[in-house]
C-alpha cells in the first residue's frame, strides 16, 4: 500500500537466473565478502531468509550481528538464532505468504523494527569471537 522498498539480493545460486527474471527491479549482488558484504546488511533495514536446509546459521547470525531484525524459515539453523517476535519472526518453511505477511510487519512498524533491530544486535553478542574464546577456555580451565 504504497510503501517504497528495494530488494537487494547478496548470494548466488542455482535459483538466481529464474529470480532475476521474476524480480527484474531487484538488485542481484551476487556472492559478496569483507567490507562489501557488510555494506550490504548495514546499508539494510530488514534480513530475509528463506532457506530451511541451514546447518548453523551463520548468515542469519551476520545479520543479527548488524542489527538487522530477520525474518527466517523456522527450520535448523536460523531458528536456533531468530526469536519469535523479538529478534525477528520465524515463517513457515516455503509459505511465501508467512513470509511475506511478517516482512510486511517490520516495513510498515517502524518502532517494532527499532526493538527487534536493538535485540538482533544484543543476541549476536554471545556468537563474537572473544565471547565463544572465552567459554573454551573456560572448559578447558575446568578439565585441569
Amino acid at each position: 500500500a504504497g510503501i517504497r522498498y528495494r530488494f537487494v539480493i547478496v548470494g548466488d545460486g542455482p535459483e538466481r537466473a529464474r529470480l532475476e527474471a521474476a524480480m527484474p527491479h531487484a538488485l542481484f549482488e551476487g556472492h559478496q565478502t569483507g567490507e562489501v558484504l557488510a555494506a550490504a546488511y548495514a546499508s539494510s533495514d530488514v534480513f530475509l531468509f528463506p532457506s530451511d536446509t541451514e546447518t548453523f546459521g551463520n548468515v542469519t547470525l551476520e545479520a543479527l550481528s548488524s542489527g538487522l531484525p530477520a525474518v527466517v524459515a523456522d527450520a535448523t539453523g536460523s531458528n536456533a538464532l531468530v526469536s519469535e517476535g523479538v529478534n525477528g519472526f520465524l515463517a513457515r518453511p516455503r509459505d511465501s505468504q508467512d513470509f511475506l505477511e511478517k516482512t510486511r510487519q517490520l516495513v510498515v512498524d517502524s518502532d517494532l523494527r527499532r526493538r527487534m533491530s536493538a535485540a538482533a544486535r544484543a543476541s549476536a553478542e554471545p556468537y563474537e569471537w572473544s565471547q565463544v574464546l572465552g567459554r573454551i577456555v573456560s572448559y578447558y580451565s575446568e578439565l585441569t
